[in-house]
């Protein structure tokens, strides 16, 4: 079948919601369906992939948490690991279409450099002595001319300051200038274009509602060339221009004026912003305010270094229009929770740090090898080299597509030769230049940095080698002896990132036997003999081989089983696993064994899971384990092993002890041969997010102190840790000498991080409903019971929440519900009540208990208790309503507590809390989730913020979110609802030429309504022409009424909603309309199918043409000549049946009287 031109093709990708095509929220088209991209795992390279497929050049930053607002639909990818040279982002390793762990929070978004090409402008202000203020211009057929005044306004105003990004309009100026006012000749217009007229206008009757986002968009007479009769030539003043003297905002210690940490002027004193909600719209604001050009980044935690004095502003909240920060929505000047730590940075367009991603390397002798050079105005310069290292030599190879970094060196040059870059301080891994602290442009005369980067695709090897010296089967890579690993600091893989650079080959799991697989199961030679590589031979059963990393002696574990490779599980993985597995491959013993799919996610079947080696054994096959195949597990729980002959560091040995799950606890670093403990002072999230990242155990949750998980023995080695949240490890970051500390035991520091296994999934058994019941939780795929040692009221805590429960009411041992089966998995548990799940508790490991099944552990909490008796009344029901809109199904949600109404803040509100309020209120599928009071401000208290849904929950106050009342609200901020409802309105179009105009008519309660043209403009239009279907709303003219049809009247919409249904506002309904009736034309979509009105037509034609001409053939061959008579008026046959030996007797019957 052949595709439409205008048809999105499976994959293709396009960046929403952003300022330019080139910059906002990725979008992959999948199954017939746009969806977003996750940003687990996003990072510049993924980036790179996008900007390459929507043909924007390089990328410049790649962030997350939903930048560029929160998209809608289906995420299609999770934790995507480009090596940026890929063709298309769905040739990345990711996990499963449509599979993942996010919600649109969480959308990944790209920014690439052909953002920074500025649009040609058509609205400006002249004549005012700042771009905020002065004559409103338009250019049009090339030249620029003014607007007539005599209509202009307060809405008019606010559009155009809206557009340029100026803020909102001063309200205290005249909106009409005269003609001759001075500043009016072309001398006095800065900017002037020669040949325009100042005193000339170009429309005339311009009139805005005030929401459009173009003065195009407003209503106006024609264009034409003229004089204003009376009002002069609308001029505007915009906030913009008030607040930009003296100035209030500058960026600090960056390398330019324009990049740097954001700093801000209250009360005489400079302070600086905290990251907390910075994003993409708040760095456009500054970058704009302070003339810099577009936004290319807005970097978080203090990357231009802390500042000092006061945090002046926390929470900032910008839509992007705003004329400077002070104008955006924030706490309140000097209420924050943030340290400088958290300071807030911009890096702009006008700093030239975009101009790093221009990298060459020239006179070397191949393309990866060479001077380091960067082009900057026009023209090439070096990179001095007082500062260079292998680590930013890594950075410049992987920049340019390269291998590995094999040497970073130095060469003298002539004055003459310019030297852009001034210093330059990287830490290996980041995705490109930009990422690193660099000073710029221009320096005083040095030698330039130079570089050998490993050639893509390309690594030194043979088959055969002389006694004593390396062999390497081809296509892998192995570090020449002469290379230099890189200076302690440079940073190690994130879990989950591959080792291997861009440029180094790896075959992925999977391959047929007899084809050589990379890195895998290869047997080294004795001295002198050749070395047998993989694919000379059959593989065996359980060979096994490390797959996806620098070195055949590091990477994911794969094991060859039924005739195919597949991989194992990192449920209980750990080093006597990687032991084996490094004795099987024949390379040394194990230095780590990382899971969390460290060097990327594999394929096919996942053989092993619950592996119990002992350490000793000689094949991974012999190891206690689940059956083969039988697993809970998916790809990126992929375990990896890092062996002493491949060449790496051993990453500093951590663990967690003190409760059963392996990803909480207490924190024990291994050093000179013995376990001890680590101080919790300074101790703290970010501390616990890189021993969580280190550890494979996703995000770090809680970082408790005070020997929460029990004191520990032996020494304290740790104190004062204190990380950047990025370290590779936690050794990494910055602390006392070792064993030097002021601490005891009872200040042994603690982690809780998210983990990556099921373990820990519970359920209650045999119980009167589903929130009472016998405890049982599931680990290593297998279902067990809780004993009753230790259970109180705070363990079941822990368990009703996990089940959406409400409060434990009782904490029941004695087997009261029955005795369960199998493993009595936990015991003598210690919980504070705040963990996610029995598994994060202060315990004993799994399974290590002494208790039988008449112990077994149970809990009745508050939710779905049987019928009430006096003694026990219920809790109160959770109430929600929808207030404020035009049905029951549409509105502010409000809901119910302590007797009283109250409503829900738009922080975090989304499509899944929207589901759940629908189905809750039995108004079927949510159609949109808006906020900022759509309809309307309401009263009384908020009672619920930061509401976070899965979308499955029975009622909001299941879904996770603070206690009631705990909110940073106002009613500005009220959360919306719009369900489908039982019986939802339809719209259709009648007495058009096409299916995509026509004037509007909208179902409601079984009966068609024309729309009222009196609120009926472009916006509504828009709406209405996406919710058929169709193009682009062309105009939005108001005709005539049909005679006899009752009107729909008060509909209006801002544009952006998806349905009519959405703009139906407190008042809108059946009613009088002297406007006439709303008609629109939207654009037909490309690949449309046209009307088939003329092949209709054409086929009845036909047809009766066909009919007559056999009709005509029948009665010339069929009808005998006696019947060819006149015959009556009316007159008909009917046939009779055939007597014997008649042929064809047909009786003639009159239906006269």
């Amino acid at each position: 079948m052949n595709r439409c031109a205008g048809e999105p093709q499976e994959g293709q990708v396009r960046l929403a919601g952003g300022p330019h095509r080139c910059a906002g929220r990725v979008e992959v088209f999948h199954a017939g369906r746009w969806g977003t991209v996750c940003d687990d795992a996003w990072d510049l390279a993924d980036a790179q992939v996008s900007c390459r497929q929507v043909r924007c050049g390089p990328a410049l930053w790649a962030p997350g948490a939903a930048q560029f607002g929160r998209g809608s639909g289906v995420i299609w990818l999770d934790e995507t690991r480009c090596t940026g040279s890929e063709a298309h982002l769905a040739e990345c390793p990711a996990r499963a279409w449509g599979r993942n762990d996010c919600y649109h929070g969480e959308d990944a978004g790209a920014v690439c450099a052909d953002s920074l090409e500025p649009e040609p402008p058509h609205l400006r202000l002249a004549g005012g002595g700042h771009r905020c203020q002065g004559r409103v211009e338009l250019l049009h057929l090339g030249r620029w001319a003014g607007v007539c005044g005599h209509t202009w306004g307060q809405p008019e105003a606010q559009v155009v300051c809206r557009y340029l990004g100026c803020g909102s309009p001063v309200r205290d100026t005249p909106w009409g200038t005269p003609e001759d006012a001075p500043g009016d000749t072309p001398g006095d217009t800065p900017g002037h274009t020669p040949g325009d007229t100042p005193g000339q206008v170009w429309l005339e009757q311009v009139s805005c509602k005030g929401t459009e986002s173009d003065l195009k968009q407003c209503r106006a007479g024609p264009w034409r060339e003229h004089t204003c009769a009376e009002g002069g030539v609308a001029n505007v003043t915009c906030s913009g221009s008030v607040l930009a003297t003296p100035p209030q905002v500058r960026l600090a210690d960056g390398p330019h004026r324009c990049a740097g940490r954001v700093e801000v002027s209250h009360l005489g004193r400079w302070g600086t912003v905290c990251d907390d909600s910075w994003g993409f719209a708040a760095a456009a604001v500054v970058c704009r305010y302070l003339g810099c050009g577009q936004v290319i980044a807005a970097p978080p935690r203090a990357r231009f270094g802390p500042g000092a004095g006061p945090v002046w502003l926390d929470g900032l909240t910008c839509t992007g229009e705003e004329g400077a920060p002070s104008e955006c929505r924030h706490k309140g000047w000097g209420v924050h929770g943030c340290e400088h730590s958290e300071d807030a940075g911009v890096v702009c367009a006008g700093s030239g740090l975009a101009d790093l991603t221009h990298l060459r390397l020239t006179e070397g002798p191949h393309r990866c090898a060479g001077r380091v050079q960067v082009l900057h105005e026009g023209r090439w310069g070096g990179v001095c080299a007082l500062t260079w290292a292998t680590p930013a030599a890594d950075v410049t190879c992987r920049s340019l597509g390269c291998g590995p970094a094999l040497r970073a060196g130095q060469v003298s040059v002539g004055r003459e030769e310019l030297t852009w870059v001034e210093s330059l301080r990287c830490n290996g891994s980041e995705g490109n230049l930009l990422e690193c602290q660099v000073r710029l442009w221009g320096a005083p005369y040095c030698p330039h940095a130079t570089v050998t980067c490993g050639r893509p695709g390309e690594a030194p090897g043979v088959t055969l080698a002389p006694s004593g010296e390396s062999q390497v089967c081809p296509g892998e890579a192995l570090a020449p002896s002469n290379a230099t690993l890189a200076p302690s600091g440079a940073a190690s893989p994130r879990p989950g990132e591959a080792l291997a650079p861009s440029g180094v080959t790896t075959t992925p799991p999977g391959v047929p036997p007899g084809q050589a697989p990379t890195h895998s199961g290869v047997t080294p030679a004795p001295s002198g003999e050749p070395l047998v590589c993989p694919g000379s031979t059959q593989p065996q059963e359980g060979q096994v081989r490390l797959a996806g990393g620098p070195h055949r002696c590091a990477g994911r574990v794969e094991v060859f089983h039924a005739g195919r490779w597949g991989t194992v599980c990192d449920d209980a993985w750990d080093l006597a696993d990687a032991q084996v597995s490094c004795r099987q491959v024949r390379c040394g013993p194990a230095l780590w064994a990382p899971g969390a799919a460290r060097f990327g996610e594999g394929a096919g079947p996942i053989w092993l899971d619950g592996l119990r080696c002992a350490g000793t054994e000689a094949h991974l096959a012999e190891c206690p384990a689940r059956p083969w195949g039988e697993h809970t597990c998916n790809h990126v729980e992929d375990a990896s092993a890092i062996c002493a002959d491949s060449g790496l560091p051993a990453a500093p040995q951590v663990r967690l002890s003190g409760a059963p799950d392996r990803c909480a606890g207490r924190v024990e670093v291994l050093h000179e041969h013995l376990w001890g403990t680590v101080c919790d002072d300074a101790w703290g999230l970010r501390q616990a997010q890189v021993l969580c990242a280190h550890l494979g155990c996703g995000r770090a949750l809680e970082a408790p102190g005070a020997a929460r998980y029990g004191r520990g023995a032996g020494p304290i080695w740790l104190d004062d840790v204190t990380c950047a949240g990025d370290e590779p490890h936690l050794l990494k970051c910055a602390h006392r000498a070792w064993g030097e500390h002021n601490c005891h035991h009872g200040e042994d520091a603690g982690v809780v991080c998210a983990g990556n296994s099921s373990s820990g999934e519970v359920r209650l058994a045999a119980g009167p409903h589903l929130c009472a019941g016998r405890v049982e939780v599931l680990h290593e795929g297998r279902w067990g019971t809780v004993c009753e040692r230790g259970w109180d009221l705070r363990d079941a805590q822990v368990v009703c929440r996990q089940l959406g429960c409400g409060q434990a009411l009782e904490a029941p041992g004695g087997a009261r519900f029955g005795r369960g089966s199998g493993q009595v998995w936990l015991s003598d548990l210690t919980c504070a009540g705040s963990e996610r799940h029995l598994g994060q508790c202060p315990g004993p490991t799994w399974g290590n208990n002494t208790c039988g099944h008449g112990e077994d552990a149970g809990v009745v909490c508050a939710d779905a208790l049987p019928t009430p008796s006096p003694a026990h009344p219920s809790p109160e029901p959770f109430q929600v309503r929808l207030a404020g809109g035009p049905h029951r199904c549409a509105g502010r949600v409000e809901v119910s507590h302590l007797g009283r109404w109250g409503t829900v803040c738009d922080d975090t509100w989304d499509l899944s809390a929207a589901r759940v309020t629908c189905r809750h209120l039995g108004c079927g599928p949510a159609l949109s989730a808006p906020g900022r009071a759509r309809f309307g401000p309401g009263a009384g208290p908020v009672w619920l913020d930061q509401v976070r849904c899965t979308g499955e929950e029975l009622t909001l106050d299941r879904c996770e979110r603070p206690g009631w009342g705990q909110h940073d609200c106002d009613h500005g901020e009220d959360a919306g609802v719009v369900c489908a409802g039982a019986d939802p309105p339809q719209v259709r179009l009648r007495g058009g030429p096409g299916p995509c105009a026509g004037q509007v008519q909208v179902l409601l309660n079984h009966t068609w309504l024309q729309v009222c043209g009196l609120t009926w403009g472009l916006p509504e239009a828009q709406v209405l022409c996406r919710q058929l279907g169709c193009g682009p709303a062309l105009s939005a003219p108001v005709g005539p009424h049909l005679p006899g049809e009752p009107h729909l009247a008060g509909l209006t919409c801002d544009g952006a909603e998806s349905q009519l249904l959405e703009c139906f506002g407190e008042g809108a309904g059946p009613g009088p309309c002297a406007g006439g009736a709303a008609q629109v034309r939207c654009a037909t979509p490309r690949g449309a199918a046209r009307t088939c009105a003329y092949l209709v037509a054409l086929l009845v034609l036909m047809t009766s043409l066909g009919g007559a001409l056999l009709w005509l053939t029948l009665r010339a061959r069929c009808v005998p000549a006696h019947l060819d008579a006149p015959r009556a008026p009316g007159a008909i046959y009917l046939p009779r049946r055939a007597s014997p030996g008649d042929t064809e007797v047909l009786r003639l019957k009159d239906d006269a009287p």
